[in-house]
Formats: C-alpha cells, structure tokens, sequence
C-alpha cells in the first residue's frame, strides 16, 4: 500500500491555490525549525522574509515588510512582520498569525532521518504499527504525515499564498493585509511578544485599526472543520518548599522539603479544587510540570528545599486570586507534613516571593528580618540585580532560573523553614475571548455565520466553539482584566523584567479579536502528525478570503473605505 503513495497521488485532486500551498507547506517543513535549536527558526525566518521581499509589492514598499526582534531572547530570534496596505487609504487591517516553531522529531523514533521530508515520511510510516485512526487516514490517501505538516506549517503556507494574491491587487484592494510569522509559540512565546510594541504602534502612528486577528492554528475536529472564538489563558504557579536539614538518623530533628511538596502536590494534581468553570465550559485541572528537590549530589541530609510548578489554565482567575489560592493550600501542605511527623509545635510560614524579596533587601541593607517599604527602591533593585548574576549558567531554562533566583533569595534572607515560598515563573498568557462586546467581536461572529453557510453548500458543517484550551499566540492580542489584576503578577514573578516580560502598557492599547480558523490536523507533536487533504487545500483558502471580506463588510458595510 505505501508503494503506491507518490508525489503526483497528494497534490493531483488539489485546486491551483492548493498546489501552491502544498508546495509552499513543503518548502517551510524541510527547514527544520525546532524550537529552541541552534539558528533553524531564524533560518525559517529568513526564508519567509527573502520569499516575500521578491514580491513586487515589497520591492516598492521595503518598509512593509520587516524582522522584529523577539523579546527577552538569548537566542536571538526574530519574527517576520508583513504588511500590505490597500491601495485607497484605510484603517480596516487583518492579521493572519502563524508560527514557524515545530516541536522536535525524537518521537519520531526509526522515521527520524526523514521527519522533515513529509512525502517520503508518509511513504514510510505503513511499515510501522499504527492506530486504527493513523491507518485509516493513512490508507484514505487524503493525509499526509510529518512534522510540522500540521501544527503549522500548512497553516503558515496558506496565509503566505493569500497575502501573495492580496498583494498583486493591493491597488484595488480595499483593506490592509497583515501576516505575522512567530517562532518559539511551543516555548514562551518570545515571537509574538515581542510583536505586541509592534502592534500597538502601528495602531497610534500608522492609525491602523485591527479588525481581527486569525491563526491558522490547526483544527483537531474528526467531524470537519472548526472555528474557535478565543484562547485559553495559562499562568504558572511555583511552590519552594523550605524543610529543615537533618542527618537521617535523626529524622525527626528536621522536616523533608519533599514531605511538605509531596502533601501539596497529592491536594493540586488533578484536584477538582483547581478546575476553573465558566458557564458549560470547563477547564482542566492542574498538572504539575516538575517536581525536584535542589541538592546537587547525593547525601544522606534530610533535603532542604524542595521546588515544583504546575500548568495552570485560566478564563476568569487573575493572578491575585491565584496567588491567594497557592497561600491557602501552601499553608495546609505545611501543617500536614508536621502532623505526619509529629512536629505540630513548629510553625509554618508562607511567603510570597514579594515578600521574601522585600526581608532579603531589608537584610543586605542591615536590617534583619525587616521589610522594605516600596518594591520599586534601590535596595530592591540592587537585590535582584546580585541574584540574576548569581543564577548559574546551568540553569538555562526559564523556570529553572526562576527557581535559583528564589534560593538565593532565601539564602540572602537568612529564611528557613518549615516554610513555602509561592509565587510565578514563565509562561503566562492572558485569557481572550469573543463576548461580542464591541463592533470587532460582533463582526466576527458575523463572518462566521456566512462562512458556515458557505461550508454547509459545499456539505460542510462548521463546529464553533468559544475557547480553544490549547496555548495559542492569541493570547497576546490583548488583555481583558483590569491594570490592577497584574500587579501581583509582576511583583511576584522572579525573572520580571530580566528574562522574562510583557510590555503590558502595550498590551493593554490593542483589543484584536482572536479566531482560530485553520487546516485539519490530527495527532500534534506525536509520531503521526498529520494533516488532511482535501479540505485543509482546496477549501480552507476560499473559507479564509470570505471570511476575512465579510469581517471587513460586517464591520464596514460601504467596503471599507475608512480613511485613517
């Protein structure tokens, strides 16, 4: 059966705008842009920028088109950042989003030499014992398999192609056409970040008015195509758990730190109690990413500290009611461990990170177990200062510096336990949504009525759904709380502002609804990634032109001739 697979058998049933997509999408999966490799996603960036640049439109527009510079980023990465601009002046702009980031292809395991070759991989993959669905899928000759053919270089492949026809009739063209190509979307999202100061002064200078924002994030519907009207948000709670070291043969002298994490992690692992509803919709619980005590070596010490994180989805909670919540259940972690070993006469202490920093400040300017009165004073500042230097070179992943930020702290303290410090570490994506509160909102939910309309002529059915519970770039097209609600985000977030940030002044200017409308894909980051044919080629391209026209038609009914 794989014999007969070819090149001609994927792309024969394709339309014209498919075929160019399917040959773009393979051009983009051969560069392997692994997030967080050395140089493939500014390869896959300058691949992007020099494809469009030879367009006639950014030969005589050079400034349209330009790299923006990720945000907080060792690596250097960059985003590609296109903007057409319709003939006759107007505001009405609409962004495509899509990242250029894959996961990498170790699970792809004996197909590995040939992850990035999406043709020969799925010649390959019949040889291997596949899943009802996989083989199925594979055996309909209506899937193509490999990595990031799906999550998202298909995706990122259509909305080149559509900007490419925007632009060959820009002059007649009555809204702009903007593409945002992000790396690092399955890391911290430094791209798109980064992008956020772009989008908001685009907005003040250039008067461009975002309409919408659409990533041609893939769809994971087996019933056909869906359109997702918002995005998760995501914050990382962090838990030091301070015991006290003792030799193991007197054990009850002291208090293991992985007692005291592992009481905490049996009540938020999977707890009901951090499950966060909104009406029908439910998210998950929370899952502990990492969970390791801090010595270097082996001993026969009782371990000190003790340090664990979860994933955290949110729709509603904001970082001050996170941060109350781990307070509560830190506190009954503690006096459960020194129950189990008799040691309720001890008493146990939580701190959030503002308030260790602010005793850590007040002990290197003399004052032992004192507090300094503004966060934002020199000894503050002289404080984090000495603990980012301090952070060794090892840690190089953002949370595990995050955490040797706050052992020193302690350490510069003079804390000890029994204690737990709670506080953030990166990610965070803010929660967005479509509530039609606005003309953009109500505009879009518009333009998805006649887009279904169309699917449906076309034996199509369209599933919308409100949040899509996976992490997207959507998240920073805006936030949707109040200034205040950040305020312990920031203060209680070790790397703030060194090594991890947010422009949130900027963040709060732009209000972009956000939609998911993409190809269908099935199995991300698995061994049979893949996306479907038929529709993610010659159908999804034409539901993308009418839907962003009737976005700019519902929002402007004249044809959007709104000068700026």
């Amino acid at each position: 059966m794989s014999s007969e697979i070819s090149s001609k058998k994927f792309s024969s049933k394709m339309n014209e705008t498919g075929r160019r997509i399917y040959e773009l999408m393979l051009e983009l999966v051969a560069i392997p842009s692994v997030t967080g490799s050395d140089g493939g996603e500014n390869e896959c960036a300058r691949f992007i920028h020099d494809r469009l640049s030879r367009w006639d439109y950014f030969v005589r527009n050079p400034s349209d088109l330009r790299f923006v510079d990720a945000m907080d980023d060792p690596l250097g990465r960059m985003s590609v950042c296109a903007l057409v601009r319709a003939g006759r002046p107007t505001k009405n702009t609409v962004i495509l989003l899509g990242h250029f980031d894959v996961v990498d292809a170790e699970v792809c395991g004996p197909l590995r030499p040939w992850a990035f070759d999406p043709e020969e991989y799925t010649r390959r993959i019949g040889e291997l014992r596949l899943s009802g669905e996989a083989k199925a899928d594979l055996e309909s000759g209506n899937y193509l398999f490999g990595r990031g053919v799906s999550d998202m270089k298909t995706g990122l492949a259509a909305g080149m192609c559509l900007l490419e026809e925007h632009a060959a009739r820009s002059a007649e063209a009555e809204w702009n056409f903007m593409l945002l190509c992000a790396p690092d979307e399955e890391g911290d999202s430094v791209g798109m970040r980064g992008a956020i100061s772009l989008l908001a002064r685009l907005q003040e200078e250039d008067g461009l008015d975002f309409l919408a924002c659409i990533n041609t994030e893939p769809v994971f519907e087996s019933s056909g195509p869906a359109l997702f009207y918002g995005t998760v948000g995501k914050i990382m709670p962090v838990f030091l758990c301070v015991g006290r070291e003792t030799h193991v043969g007197e054990y009850y002298e002291g208090l293991n730190s992985t007692l005291v994490a592992s009481f905490l992690n049996v009540s938020l692992d999977g707890s009901e109690d951090t499950v966060e509803r909104r009406g029908a919709r439910i998210l998950q619980p929370w899952s502990c990413l990492r969970m390791r005590d801090m010595r270097t070596h082996y001993t026969v010490t009782l371990p000190e500290r003790t340090a664990l994180y979860y994933n955290c989805l949110t729709l509603e909670k904001t970082p001050a009611s996170v941060l109350e919540f781990m307070k509560g259940k830190a506190e009954k972690a503690l006096r459960a461990a020194l129950a189990h070993v008799g040691r309720e006469d001890w008493t146990p202490r939580v701190l959030t990170v503002e308030e260790l920093l602010n005793r850590a400040a007040a002990a290197l300017a003399g004052s032992p177990g004192g507090s300094i009165s503004s966060r934002d004073s020199a000894a503050l500042q002289g404080l984090r200062e000495r603990l980012f230097q301090e952070i060794p070179l090892s840690a190089s992943d953002a949370r595990e510096r995050g955490i040797e930020f706050l052992s020193g702290a302690l350490d510069l303290a003079g804390e000890k336990g029994p204690l737990v410090v709670v506080g953030f570490v990166p990610p965070f994506y803010p929660p967005r949504s479509n509530g039609s509160r606005n003309p953009h909102e109500r505009a879009v939910r518009e333009a998805a009525a006649v887009i279904r309309g169309e699917l449906e002529g076309l034996g199509f059915a369209l599933k919308e759904v409100e949040i899509f519970q996976g992490i997207t770039d959507l998240s920073y097209t805006g936030f949707e709380g109040r200034v205040e609600d950040l305020a312990p985000l920031a203060a209680n977030f070790p790397l703030w502002g060194r090594g991890y940030g947010l422009p949130l002044e900027d963040l709060q200017k732009i209000d972009i609804p956000p939609v998911i409308l993409g190809p269908i894909g099935r199995d991300a980051h698995k061994i049979t990634e893949r996306v479907e044919l038929n529709y993610s080629f010659n159908v999804l391209p034409s539901i993308l032109r009418t839907f962003i026209s009737s976005i700019v038609r519902c929002h402007d009914p004249k044809g959007g001739n709104s000068a700026s």
